[in-house]
């Protein structure tokens, strides 16, 4: 979606759906300056480990997740958040069923 084009709002945790085969995203937001992307993964999907150009802020909307950044392992549950550091390499973990917003 471009921010443009604004559409009535939504409930982000609607943004996507879940697949058992692998996790599903959807860019809510891409002005230039931000992108928010919603994701949807099942209980025990996780997002490979990886690092970002940017600070990203990780909001649980609905379920519970494991975030490893380095050697800490922090729980995130619905409502929850935290921030991932430029650079430093994270893993993210469904321990329920899914669904965060990843802002960057």
């Amino acid at each position: 979606m471009n921010s443009s084009t604004p559409k009535p709002a939504a409930r982000l945790a609607d943004a996507t759906t879940s697949d058992t085969a692998k996790f599903q995203s959807t860019m809510v937001l891409n002005n230039g300056n931000a992108k928010a992307i919603v994701f949807a993964l099942i209980a025990g999907q996780d997002v490979p480990t990886h690092s970002s150009p940017v600070v990203a802020l990780f909001t649980v909307l609905e379920g519970e997740a494991t975030v490893k950044i380095k050697d800490a392992v922090h729980r995130v549950a619905a409502g929850g958040y935290i921030i991932l550091p430029m650079a430093i390499d994270h893993h993210i973990k469904a321990t329920s069923d899914l669904k965060f917003l990843l802002v960057r």
